[in-house]
């Protein structure tokens, strides 16, 4: 028999902000309008402005398609931009989520590495419910480790 993987459902999803989207929609349209129109006329240059046209256009696909956050039970995934690496952090090996006065996100992990969220194409009304479920989660997480076996 095949082993099948379980399907795992986000408890909540962290949208992207609507205006960063807009935005990427239109200068992928104006690169791919431009390249085609350079090509129409047949003017070589079309091939060099489609390449970034191409490339915009699965970057704003890949925005529309996926969220910029999904929480679960035991870890989030972080799904930035088509380029950056989709990272999955577990709760179990963060020790402390704090937000600074300018609202970025910084995790602090079990060995005392901090790293910074970037939050880009966020809405801004979702990086306080982004870091409560964080804390909320890893608290938890660190009441199981307190909890005597």
């Amino acid at each position: 028999m095949r082993n099948v993987e379980k399907e795992e459902v986000p408890l909540l999803n962290i949208e992207r902000n609507p205006l960063v989207l807009i935005t990427s929609a239109l200068i992928c349209a104006a690169f791919v309008y431009s390249g085609y129109t350079l090509l129409r006329d047949v003017n070589p240059w079309g091939f060099i402005v489609l390449i970034p046209g191409s490339v915009l256009f699965f970057q704003t696909l890949w925005f529309l398609v996926n969220p910029f956050a999904l929480v679960f039970d035991n870890k989030i995934e972080i799904k930035q931009s088509f380029f950056h690496s989709q990272k999955m952090r577990y709760y179990i090996d963060i020790k402390k989520v704090n937000e600074s006065k300018n609202g970025r996100i910084y995790i602090t992990y079990n060995d005392d590495e901090t790293e910074k969220l970037s939050l880009f194409g966020i809405k801004s009304s979702h990086t306080g419910i982004l870091r409560a479920e964080m804390e909320k989660f890893v608290a938890a997480e660190l009441q199981k480790r307190s909890r005597p076996l």
